[in-house]
């Protein structure tokens, strides 16, 4: 046999090998695309992206034409941002690489309001609170062994918060309820000074723990006090926590009380003074008398400790360099 007939009989085995190979791809490629063809270019892509694309349409419906948008992802999903920032055009897009970038900004006056979630799933529109409860439901408790009180009806926390500083910062109060109890406990807890009031059941020889006591609660993000009241006994914990840095402070059960122990000061010191009264109270700071609404809650700064007294509760706050969070309660 030739050698002209050899090389003709390789190239047709070489081309039904390929063919055996390709084919079962190209008779899918070719029916995709007859499956396509009567549709709409929005519905093409829905139809290929998947999900992912729908959500993005969704968004293109409901999202403000005139204003920019942050669109928040995670580090490792920035290429689904930048694609949502081609397919959401002409809104206008700004990136942030994860909630931390975007709390970051908030210095910055131009930092876009309205926000988007993206990563390789899907995108939505969201808030940046509940971005923060998602991280924070996702990561761990910094107290694993918190320290129970005797059992008793009564719980008034001098600070509770739910609230964020420059990354790292993140405060909350991680809470624990033990119902040693044969009943269940119904516990009424006011969140002040707004009023705010929420019921929970506890049932008999039950736990409720929280990682975030304010926000899991009442659904916001602030700063206040807070009245814990039960129908049963119980034993309790909590603590003042700054997530981002692993630090947290048990919290006192507070009663009238204006003699600050002594300590060292270092940055933002601040005097919390509460009124955990139903009636109007006079503190009186450093000679200066200052009236107090019912159940008030204020703050300043200062520069040294200070001299309070009044049927109030006095106490301090200071930050070391570390970022540490000390306080200074009355004795």
């Amino acid at each position: 046999m030739s050698g002209r007939w050899l090389t003709r009989i390789a190239a047709v085995l070489l081309f039904v090998s390929l063919a055996t190979s390709t084919l079962p791809r190209l008779i899918a490629i070719v029916n995709n695309a007859r499956t396509l063809q009567p549709l709409t270019y929005e519905a093409r892509r829905e139809r290929q992206m998947g999900p992912w694309y729908a959500s993005i349409e969704k968004l293109r419906r409901e999202l403000p034409k005139k204003e920019q948008v942050a669109l928040i992802s995670p580090p490792r999903d920035l290429d689904a941002a930048v694609f949502a920032n081609y397919y959401l055009y002409p809104i206008r897009t700004r990136l942030f690489a994860g909630r931390n970038a975007y709390r970051n900004a908030a210095p910055d006056p131009t930092r876009p309001k309205t926000l988007v979630a993206v990563n390789a799933l899907h995108a939505e529109r969201t808030e940046y609170d509940i971005l923060r409860d998602r991280d924070l439901r996702a990561g761990r408790r910094v107290v694993t062994t918190p320290q129970l009180s005797e059992p008793i009806s009564t719980f008034i926390l001098p600070i509770a918060a739910s609230v964020d500083g420059p990354s790292p910062d993140t405060f909350l109060i991680e809470a624990t309820l033990a119902n040693p109890n044969t009943a269940p406990a119904e516990v009424r807890v006011t969140f002040w000074p707004k009023g705010i009031v929420r019921t929970i059941a506890i049932p008999a020889h039950g736990t409720a723990a929280y990682y975030d006591f304010v926000y899991q609660l009442f659904g916001i993000m602030s700063s206040g006090w807070m009245d814990v009241e039960s129908s049963q006994p119980l034993r309790g914990a909590f603590y003042f926590v700054n997530r981002g840095r692993g630090d947290a402070t048990l919290l006192p059960n507070a009663s009238p009380a204006t003699a600050i122990e002594p300590g060292t000061l270092y940055r933002d010191t601040k005097l919390f003074i509460v009124n955990p009264k139903a009636a109007r109270a006079t503190a009186i700071l450093n000679g200066e008398s200052i009236p107090l609404d019912p159940h008030a809650f204020i703050s300043r700064p200062i520069e040294s400790l200070p001299v309070v007294s009044g049927d109030v509760y006095a106490f301090v706050s200071t930050r070391e360099l570390n970022g540490r969070t000390n306080f200074l309660w009355p004795q």
